[in-house]
């Protein structure tokens, strides 16, 4: 399980213009600093569970989402305590095989919220034991990093692009172009959540050393293309993402900085 910040302009990192142009123009919504956060996870044998959503809002909005995603909301669109408790009743407890509570291991990183008296409480209530990764090694050992979550937002980015050209769009009193619609942003998380085949993802976990083969079967291809894996978790662009388990010990005042988002009420934004 990973948690990814996104924004809701998924800008590319790559434009094309005459060589020496001393401004770039790019035309966007003007939310690039908009973000929500994506929770992502798998299991071994290539299942994808239902992706849950943050938004930045004190209530749900009055829509109907799609089905295929758990939609839940924060004043800072971040993941917290609760946030992990939904997250274990709702995601990690229905996915196949939860029902039976048998007994699991769940692999994520050192966030704060992964690790309080209340979080492990709940996971020996479900019978599942964590194993934290240390600090500065996701990009080796969490699958999410290492192999899926650059080619989830590179496919999130595509939709992006797309709706940008020919996609429904509603613009501000001022004639400027909001950012798409909360349940759009959700379909775009399930179908590039969905495009990921499960082969991928199984293969993920191999390079990464995990395998349910307790029997040793498997260990010759425990992390085979070692190269290709550090290559593929090179992040999709430069930003600095507020849930790295290096950031444990950063001031909240600080991540709230990462995170922040325009107030989705501003009718007065020009745009860009």
């Amino acid at each position: 399980m990973d948690e990814t910040p996104m924004n809701f302009d998924m800008v590319g990192n790559k434009t094309v213009n005459p060589k020496g142009a001393k401004t770039v123009l790019i035309k966007t919504t003007g939310h690039e600093k908009s973000s929500f956060t994506v929770v992502l996870a798998c299991t071994a044998d290539g299942a994808k569970l239902r992706p849950m959503i943050i938004f930045k809002r004190k209530t749900m909005p009055k829509i109907k989402f799609p089905v295929g995603v758990f939609v839940h909301v924060n004043e800072k669109g971040w993941m917290d305590e609760e946030g992990v408790k939904l997250w274990l009743d709702n995601v990690w407890s229905r996915r196949p095989g939860g029902l039976r509570q048998e007994r699991s291991l769940l692999v994520w990183d050192m966030f704060r919220a992964h690790l309080t008296t209340s979080t492990k409480k709940r996971l020996a209530r479900i019978n599942t034991d964590a194993a934290v990764i240390p600090a500065g090694l996701t990009s080796l050992v969490q699958p999410l990093d290492v192999c899926l979550n650059k080619s989830f937002k590179d496919r999130i980015r595509e939709q992006w692009n797309e709706w940008k050209v020919s996609g429904e769009k509603s613009f501000t009193k001022g004639g400027n172009m909001r950012a798409p619609q909360l349940d759009v942003l959700c379909n775009f998380v399930i179908k590039a959540w969905n495009d990921i085949g499960a082969e991928t993802v199984i293969k993920s976990f191999k390079k990464c050393g995990i395998s349910n083969s307790l029997d040793g079967m498997e260990n010759y291809f425990l992390w085979k293309d070692e190269g290709e894996a550090k290559a593929e978790a090179t992040p999709s662009d430069s930003e600095l993402d507020p849930y790295d388990d290096c950031l444990t010990n950063v001031p909240q005042d600080v991540i709230d900085e990462l995170m922040m988002s325009e107030d989705e009420h501003d009718e007065d934004f020009e745009g860009f």
